[in-house]
């Protein structure tokens, strides 16, 4: 029996020289990255130093550290497949949520989702103050430019962009799990 407490740990420089490109050959037969292929191989080098004076080895270092790099390998490919696995779930249910919101058979729900963004939006305007109310008005309802704003209602253009400006945060902030969900179905659309 090897025991590693009998290795010395100024072989192991020597040790990595000698078994990291056959082992880095070997873990490239599973990885096609050769940076993970690298990192694992790391890994199993950093597992071994950690572990030099508990660990105990029946076969050589060798066939010791080929195995944690096997294990390792495998353990990359199942996280990786669980990975890709959730993405086509996500990208699944994305696409589920697009033809749900735009199918006329869910047309009542996308009412309802309109609606209620349209109720945030009119309580949001109600609650503002007057003077932002009225430029918000001007600009959103009777489509004016804030050039002509600012002529009615005798002040700067700077003005006017700072109170849309104001509004249309207190807006973002308040409609934000609908945007979200806006966002969501446009990005999928464009996919």
């Amino acid at each position: 029996m090897d025991t590693v407490s009998d290795f010395k740990k100024a072989n192991f420089e020597s040790l990595y020289k000698e078994l990291q490109p056959r082992l880095y050959a070997y873990s490239r037969k599973f990885i096609d990255d050769p940076e993970t292929a690298r990192d694992l191989v790391q890994d199993a080098f950093i597992k071994f130093w950690e572990d030099i004076d508990i660990t105990a080895i029946h076969t050589s270092i060798a066939a010791y550290l080929r195995k944690t790099v096997h294990n390792l390998c495998l353990l990359h490919l199942r996280s990786q497949q669980i990975h890709q696995r959730f993405e086509n779930y996500m990208a699944f249910k994305l696409k589920e949520a697009e033809l749900n919101f735009f199918s006329p058979d869910y047309g009542v729900y996308t009412s309802i989702f309109l609606k209620d963004m349209e109720d945030i939006i009119k309580k949001c305007v109600e609650n503002l103050p007057p003077q932002s109310r009225r430029i918000f008005e001007m600009s959103r309802t009777k489509g004016m430019s804030y050039a002509e704003i600012a002529d009615e209602l005798g002040i700067s253009v700077r003005t006017v962009e700072n109170h849309v400006y104001r509004v249309l945060a207190i807006m973002k902030t308040e409609l934000h799990d609908y945007l979200l969900t806006l966002l969501a179905a446009y990005l999928v659309s464009i996919n």
